[in-house]
């Protein structure tokens, strides 16, 4: 008895017709007569009778129909084993401010690498991803700040995440060689995560501007999306930067803001199962860091 001659059986009591079976199925009438000759030998049963051009179930294949769909429903079960035992989801954290083209990057490499799962978590901010892979909850994350004290994290810097000004490409600023923080007098400054501890630091400097309208979005995409339609000056990471964006949007550095410290760590549990992804993902990262560098 296999998952053939099974299947077999139940087209032809649903459609009671061996033809119609043999269509619905993509095989010739004579396979599907072959098929149920063989599944009554091994019952010695008949399942089918003839009245006319008609076909019926006798009682036996009426008693067989529930056997046979749970045989099916159990083989379909069996056949997810190597899906259920392969290795359990990774989840990888990063703190806000990282763009699309970095995660597309991060996801294509995951791709390469075969048969894995992961989930791609945007955090509230560096803190609050420390303590979910302290806990266990993430097993890698991408922070500014070392996890330090905890024996079952391995904590490495990779590299620093300097602040860029953005502004639209045809903005008056964009000409200028050095640009300080005293030129964004009465500009519309554009930022996302305000409440952050990054952007307090960032807010110091600020205050050196003067009448400056701000605006906070929901997100690295939308702010980059305002910039590039003129509705302020944007202050992101390096890595926050999308090369979709290049045509739009030209990056310039204020020394006051640039000189901030954002340093990029890695956090991940020290387990065999996490250690080898994680050193895959971490170089995706940096080689997507130092590549996007060179284009610029």
């Amino acid at each position: 008895m296999n998952e053939s001659q099974l299947q077999t059986f139940l087209t032809v009591a649903e459609h009671k017709s061996y033809s119609k079976a043999a269509e619905a199925l993509v095989v010739t009438q004579p396979t599907v007569t072959s098929r149920i000759k063989a599944l009554e030998d091994i019952l010695q049963c008949e399942l089918f009778k003839r009245a006319g051009h008609e076909i019926f179930l006798t009682d036996a294949a009426n008693m067989f129909m529930e056997y046979a769909n749970n045989i099916l429903t159990n083989i379909k079960h069996a056949k997810e084993i190597s899906n259920m035992v392969k290795d359990p989801i990774i989840k990888v954290g990063f703190s806000p401010g990282y763009s699309y083209s970095f995660i597309t990057e991060l996801l294509k490499t995951v791709k390469s690498m075969g048969d894995i799962d992961i989930q791609v978590v945007e955090g509230h901010d560096s803190v609050s991803l420390n303590e979910r892979a302290s806990s266990g909850e993430i097993d890698i994350v991408f922070t500014r700040n070392p996890i330090s004290d905890h024996s079952d994290i391995i904590s490495e810097y990779l590299f620093d995440n300097n602040l860029m000004v953005l502004l639209p490409i045809d903005h008056y600023l964009c000409e200028k060689q050095t640009i300080h923080i005293e030129d964004l007098n009465e500009e519309t400054i554009l930022s996302f995560k305000r409440n952050s501890f990054l952007w307090k630091l960032i807010d110091q400097q600020l205050i050196k501007a003067q009448s400056v309208t701000r605006i906070d979005v929901d997100n690295n995409e939308m702010l980059l999306k305002a910039v590039a339609n003129n509705i302020g000056i944007g202050i992101i990471p390096e890595l926050g930067m999308d090369k979709r964006y290049t045509s739009e949007i030209k990056a310039r550095k204020i020394s006051d803001i640039y000189n901030i410290q954002n340093k990029v760590y890695v956090q991940y549990r020290n387990s065999s199962h996490v250690n080898h992804l994680a050193k895959k993902i971490i170089y995706a990262v940096i080689n997507h860091k130092y590549t996007e560098e060179e284009k610029v």
